[in-house]
């Protein structure tokens, strides 16, 4: 196997994209790991102010980056690290949106690179409920502790990736872009593109959905639910943002259902052989007669919605 690439898992200080305050980095060349690195950093001045749920997720506080660079001092650290290698992250549209708006508020032009992501990869390699890096960890047989640690989650991650490429028999990356109509995603002089798969026709348009949305959004002509209390936006504003990107979404689990996202609390615990909400068994025995339901936490919700 021929696969090199860094895996990469930004921790961010609050909701802001462009607050990175710790960074996970793990750098696999023809397949085997061959060096680790976790960075520490302040965010962008005027992004530095830590909400305290980020806090309680990855455990990481003002306090801890105080005497640490800044991101636009780390930046080089990592491309240097990754040294032209590919990016490859869970849910990569956060960890290269984190790059791309840190370096916004920094005053930094994007660095040129290409990326993968395991989430997308996982999505057409697996059938689960979750596509949540500890549900993917578990089917990629990968043990997987400590989720929401940087150094944790770019493992899992750089695993992953090796076990997607070991089920579809790819050796490079070109020979798994072809297998799965997955897309590579990259940035570069102003310009990106995300890594998504490739549709063959036309995606339902469903009522309700912005006609002139992007269908390459990851929400684009998915019919979506939200069940438990929502830390992030209030039902009526989660509702009216995934419209505007080409969703539909509705009141209840049906067989039109698509994504079900599970509020924050409920999240936190939904875990593999965990007892699941009342929305999310119902989307578990659909699944179980033959219906594609994904069941996602509101982070994951969060993170794709802003691409």
């Amino acid at each position: 196997m021929s696969l090199s690439y860094c895996a990469i898992d930004f921790e961010t200080a609050n909701w802001f994209r462009g607050s990175p305050c710790a960074v996970g980095l793990v750098k696999v060349v023809d397949g085997a790991v061959v060096d680790t690195r976790r960075y520490l950093m302040r965010p962008p001045k005027g992004c530095d102010e830590f909400d305290e749920f980020n806090i309680s997720l990855h455990g990481i506080t003002p306090e801890m980056v105080q005497h640490e660079p800044r991101f636009a001092q780390r930046l080089p650290e990592i491309l240097a690290f990754a040294d032209g290698l590919p990016f490859v992250a869970h849910n990569a549209a956060f960890d290269i949106g984190v790059i791309r708006d840190a370096c916004d508020v920094s005053g930094l032009p994007w660095p040129t690179l290409s990326y993968a992501c395991t989430l997308v990869l996982s999505r057409v390699t697996w059938s689960l409920l979750s596509y949540s890096l500890p549900w993917v960890a578990e089917a990629a047989g990968i043990p997987f502790d400590h989720h929401h640690d940087p150094d944790a989650d770019a493992r899992a991650a750089a695993a992953i990736l090796l076990a997607v490429a070991v089920h579809h028999h790819a050796a490079t990356f070109d020979d798994l872009a072809k297998t799965t109509a997955v897309r590579l995603g990259s940035i570069g002089d102003g310009v990106w593109g995300g890594c998504h798969r490739i549709w063959s026709g036309r995606r339902c348009d469903l009522p309700g959905a912005n006609p002139n949305a992007d269908p390459n959004h990851p929400f684009y002509g998915q019919e979506m639910v939200f069940t438990g209390a929502l830390s992030s936006m209030t039902r009526a504003v989660a509702w009216d943002r995934v419209a505007e990107v080409g969703g539909c979404p509705a009141p209840g689990v049906t067989k039109k259902t698509n994504i079900l996202v599970i509020g924050y609390q409920d999240a936190r615990v939904l875990r593999p052989g965990e007892e699941l909400s009342a929305k999310a068994r119902k989307a578990g025995d659909l699944r179980d007669h033959g219906q594609p339901i994904e069941v996602m936490p509101e982070l994951d919700f969060v993170r794709l919605l802003v691409l």
